[in-house]
Order: C-alpha cells, then structure tokens, then sequence
C-alpha cells in the first residue's frame, strides 16, 4: 500500500488525537477510581463506550477507503 505523504500526515494526526483522548480518559478514569469509583463519575462507562465506538469506526472507515479512486499504473 503506497500512500500519499497528504494521507500519512492526516494518519499521524489520528493516531495523536487517539492517544490524547485515551491519555485524557485514562487519567479520568484513575481519578474517578480514587476518588469513589461510578458513584463519582456515573457517566465514565458510557464516555468510554462511545470514545471506543467512534474510534474503531474512524479506524474501519479509513481501512475501507484508502486507495480508493487511483489508478493502478
């Protein structure tokens, strides 16, 4: 798979904006588990559901359309 230099900047961004949303969720959670587990943050389960969801949908979307509308020379 031969990418465009334009695809692999915009893959490096997602990936740190990946990391930085885990990272940020990550110390969320870690505060929340010191600090009374789901009774301190009710909506932890729900934030991680839908961080995860949207991430292996960007992932899936990006999976099926790279390359799409070359030309194979």
């Amino acid at each position: 798979m031969n990418l465009s230099q334009k695809e692999k900047v915009l893959l490096s961004f997602l990936g740190i904006i990946f990391a930085s949303q885990l990272f940020f969720l990550g110390h969320t959670v870690f505060y929340c588990m010191d600090n009374g587990g789901l009774k301190a943050c009710p909506e932890i389960g729900k934030r991680l559901e839908m961080t995860f969801a949207g991430q292996v949908a960007t992932v899936l979307a990006l999976i099926t359309n790279i390359g799409t509308g070359r030309s194979n020379k």
